[in-house]
């Protein structure tokens, strides 16, 4: 399900810079935000469906407990494992967290910053008018 929800917003968010209209989208930008964890569940409840789907058979006396249980692991080899799981994947979430982190503060770049050539800070209607690098009349700057 997971794996699904990240898709739909890859797919929606590709869709959308694709028609250039990614910035005035807030519910897809809410739900890249809020689609941080998806992977890390996604595997989780792969990880949990694969274990729990043996029980079954095990408790109903389909499957021996001596078969259901993997022959060449040992409790030392099962805890490096979990160790090792966590801290891959804490140092992959540490640094996903540091880059967002760097990207949030860089702010957004290109056309969202820089206004156009023709803007006149005190004239917002310049904009219109885009086409002309300097504007018809002189005029004094606000303030003066």
């Amino acid at each position: 399900m997971g794996t699904l929800q990240m898709l739909l917003v890859a797919w929606g968010g590709s869709y959308l810079i694709h028609k250039e209209r990614i910035e005035q989208s807030r519910a897809l930008l809410w739900a890249t935000f809020l689609s941080f964890p998806l992977p890390f569940i996604a595997t989780l409840t792969g990880w949990f469906t694969a274990e729990v789907g043996r029980q079954p058979w095990t408790v109903y006396g389909v499957l021996r407990t001596a078969d259901a249980m993997t022959p060449f692991l040992t409790a030392q080899a099962a805890t490096i494992s979990l160790v090792v799981y966590c801290l891959v994947y804490s140092f992959i979430f540490a640094f996903g967290t540091y880059y967002i982190y760097r990207l949030l503060r860089a702010g957004p770049e290109g056309r969202l910053v820089l206004p156009p050539a023709a803007a006149i800070p005190n004239r917002p209607m310049s904009v219109v008018a885009e086409h002309r690098l300097t504007p018809a009349t002189p005029h004094a700057p606000a303030g003066e």
